[in-house]
This record gives C-alpha cells, structure tokens and sequence, in this order.
C-alpha cells in the first residue's frame, strides 16, 4: 500500500498527479490510500504520521513551492517527498517547468511526479522481494573425509593374464588404503596363493605360481551418485615360480623369476552404504625386465608383457 497526502486547496497539477498515480501504482500491483494532510505540518513531519498500518510500503506528500496558488492557476514549481518505508529512506524531487512548457506546466509536472514516483514505487518493491526471498545458499564445497573415514580395507579376487601361453589366473587379492586427501589415497595392495595355471614347454609340463605386492595412489573423480571413479598408478614387485608335474622332463625341477612392475588401472566405486563399498577395476602389469623361467641354461618359457589384471572388491571404510 502507498499512503498518499491530500494538500489542502491542491491545484490542477496536482490533481491530474493524483489521478495518474493512482493508475500507475495499481498496474505494478500497489494499493493507493488517499489520506487528508494535517496542514499545519511540513513534509517532513507528515511524511511520519502518514504511515496508516505496517502494510504501508510508502508514503508520498505533495507540496507546492508557490505559496497560494490558487486551484484554477497554472503552477510551475512542485516538491514531491517519497518515503520508502523499507529503507526509512526519504527522497525529494523539486520539479519545475520551462518558460516554453507554461502553455501545458500542469500535465508536464504531473507526469514528471508520477514518473519520480513510479522509479521509487519500483525500488521500494525490489526491496521487499529481495527482503522475502532470501538469497540461495552457494553450493557447499565438497567436504574432505571425516577422520574416521581415511582407513580403506578391502579384499577380493584378481583375474591375471599374460601374453605368452599362460592361462589366466585367478588370485585371492587384498588391499589396504589410507585417505590422503578428498581426491587421493595412498593404498598396499597384494596377490598370491591362487590357481597354478600350466603350461606346455618344450620338454613338458610345468605349473607356475604367481605373486604380485605393490604401493600406489588411487585418483578420485567428482562422484556420480553412488559410484566414484577412479585412476590408479603403482609399482611393485612381481614373483613367479614354476615346478615341473609328472610325466614332465622337468618333474623335480624349480625354477624362479622375479621383476619389478609398474601398474596402471582405471575403476568404479560403488557405495553399498555409509562404511561398505563394492570397486572393480581393469588394467595393466608391465613387467621390467619380463620374467623368464629356464632350467639348466634352457629357456623353459616368458610370461612376455604387458600382463593384465583385474580386480573385484569388497571393502569397508572407517
């Protein structure tokens, strides 16, 4: 609502003010009051008392420069007080017309009124929508791991194959991690103890057994979901031991390799809950220099490289 003053004896430019204020706060969506002025008062003062209720938004007083002016007199002068009661901000517009608008000085001071008027009605308005709507939150940043949250276990199978006639392997595979940051972690992984694949050298059968332990940093994305993903980088040690099996030229025979290994792997994280998490991942072993097995000075085989390897897990957090 806006509180308008009613001057005693207004005069025609203040009457075509009145009546165009009046269709101009009502298209923005205000309620016009017209309130009679308490003459003895100057702008100021009634600027205050004016204020009918705490639904009044502004308080607009009228008052004309030229002292009795009569009603049928063409005037020159007028000072608008707009009070925006928001703010309990005042503001004041002294109008005039020019010698060469005097033919129409009552139009173009009402207009000019009003289009004062309307600036400050529009203010007043955006002031109230910015009071009752506050701003949105900023999106909170992606919070580091709470302390108890650092410590990855996990346990699960590795798939391992080479590039030189061995079967792939299945190994029991295990994995121990500790949160650097939100985006790394450092992690100690290990396999062993799975299945012996065979293979057929030139002189018979032999059955190998493959290890592998490691130290890494696991990479974290921006999650999706429940899923995370991620880039793993590491190096490690690779050992490979193979004895010959009956019916077998090197039945009674072992024969052993080592080699270091670099491993890279992308994978997924799926949260299971607030502590368990399901990950797979699938990659490369590269093998420097590659592992060759030989048996009195004879190439028995290599495991060549890359190997790839594989992993399923499941792991707890904490």
């Amino acid at each position: 609502m806006i509180a308008v003053a009613i001057p005693e004896g207004q005069n025609s430019a203040m009457q075509e003010a009145l009546n165009r204020l009046r269709g101009e706060a009502l298209s923005v969506g205000f309620e016009v009051r017209f309130i009679h002025a308490d003459t003895p008062l100057t702008p100021a003062a009634q600027l205050e008392t004016l204020a009918p209720g705490p639904r009044t938004a502004a308080v607009v007083v009228f008052a004309n420069t030229a002292d009795a002016t009569p009603p049928e007199v063409p005037v020159h002068q007028l000072d608008v007080w707009f009070l925006d009661r928001s703010s309990n901000k005042t503001s004041v517009a002294h109008l005039h017309v020019s010698e060469e608008e005097m033919d129409r000085a009552d139009v173009v001071l009402a207009v000019r009124a009003v289009d004062f008027i309307r600036a400050r009605m529009f203010d007043t308005l955006a002031n109230r929508l910015a009071t009752a709507a506050p701003p949105p939150s900023p999106t909170p940043p992606r919070p580091a791991p709470a302390a108890r949250d650092r410590v990855f276990l996990a346990g699960g199978l590795a798939l391992l194959g080479t590039s030189s006639g061995f079967s792939p392997a299945f190994l029991p595979y295990l994995e121990a991690g500790y949160q650097l940051r939100s985006w790394v972690r450092a992690t100690v992984s290990a396999l062993g103890l799975g299945t012996r694949p065979t293979l057929q050298a030139q002189e018979g059968l032999v059955r190998v057994d493959q290890s592998f332990i490691g130290l890494g940093l696991t990479f974290t994305h921006w999650p999706w979901w429940r899923f995370l993903p991620h880039a793993e980088l590491g190096a490690g040690a690779y050992h490979l031991v193979a004895e010959g099996i009956a019916n077998s030229g090197f039945q009674g025979q072992r024969m052993t390799a080592w080699s270091l290994g670099g491993r890279a792997a992308l994978g997924v994280t799926a949260s299971l809950s607030r502590h368990f998490f399901f990950d797979v991942t699938a990659g490369t072993l590269w093998l420097t220099p590659e592992p060759r097995l030989y048996s009195l000075n004879t190439l028995v085989a290599s495991t060549g490289r890359p190997s790839w390897i594989g992993t399923a897990l499941v792991g707890a957090r904490f």
